[in-house]
């Protein structure tokens, strides 16, 4: 099987950490978090279906293929942190579940969990895309950006929006994603569980129950910052990554 191709920048110093992006983005929103961490190895890569890994997906692609991309790729890697944004931290966290002789410690930031019971029975983003999903995959993905962003986004063709949207709803409605992936009472690995002052209410208290569940589990926010933080302040986000492997 092909593999996305990873990205990878050089650090002065022996720490690594691997990006994880979730959906509706690519590893490209995690550079500003970069220039914050020129000591650590930083490595990224597109996920299947978005950015230059768009090619890589298929109408079978699931959980589990983005699993074994994560899990292949750490494995190359020296034992890296593994900070994982939205759908990406639901990765990293699995990932360190199943395998946590590759990964040294997770920063999790607003993972979905809608197999816990705190997540609403319709997530109000979800419910967004399956009423906008009516109207084709294009209008599921402009109504997802201007719910995330606030916004629409300027200069997006119809082509693009159909693209990012057929891979939006095959993500979200991958019925694994609603299954149990792993079980944080019994996670070896440190997470350092984060959420947004400013994210919605449901994203908030699933990275704070999530973090006293784990048995080597933290929590931190980032005053001001929503669900897009890793964009907006690239320099708290960094500052979580090394949190995570301090004593």
């Amino acid at each position: 099987m092909i593999r996305p191709a990873l990205r990878t920048r050089r650090g002065t110093g022996p720490e690594t950490v691997l990006f994880v992006h979730g959906t509706m983005d690519h590893s490209g929103s995690f550079h500003r978090i970069a220039t914050h961490l020129p000591d650590w190895t930083v490595v990224g890569y597109d996920r299947r279906g978005w950015g230059a890994s768009r090619a890589l997906a298929t109408q079978q692609t699931a959980l589990a293929d983005h699993l074994a991309d994560l899990t292949t790729a750490a494995a190359t890697l020296p034992r890296p942190v593994v900070a994982g944004h939205s759908y990406g931290a639901l990765l990293a966290l699995t990932a360190a579940a199943q395998h946590p002789h590759l990964i040294r410690a997770v920063v999790a930031f607003e993972p979905p969990l809608p197999w816990l019971p705190w997540w609403p029975g319709t997530a109000p983003w979800e419910q967004l895309v399956d009423e906008a999903a009516h109207q084709g995959p294009a209008a599921a993905a402009q109504a997802l950006q201007e719910a995330v962003l606030g916004r629409a986004v300027a200069g997006q063709s119809d082509e693009e929006l159909t693209a990012l949207g057929t891979t939006l709803i095959r993500e979200m409605t991958d019925p694994t994603v609603s299954q149990p992936s792993f079980d944080p009472l019994t996670m070896t690995t440190p997470v350092l569980a984060a959420s947004g002052s400013r994210s919605l209410t449901h994203h908030q208290q699933t990275a704070l129950h999530l973090s006293d569940l784990i048995p080597a589990g933290r929590h931190e926010h980032i005053d001001g910052a929503g669900h897009l933080a890793h964009v907006t302040h690239p320099r708290h986000f960094a500052a979580l990554i090394r949190q995570a492997i301090a004593p």
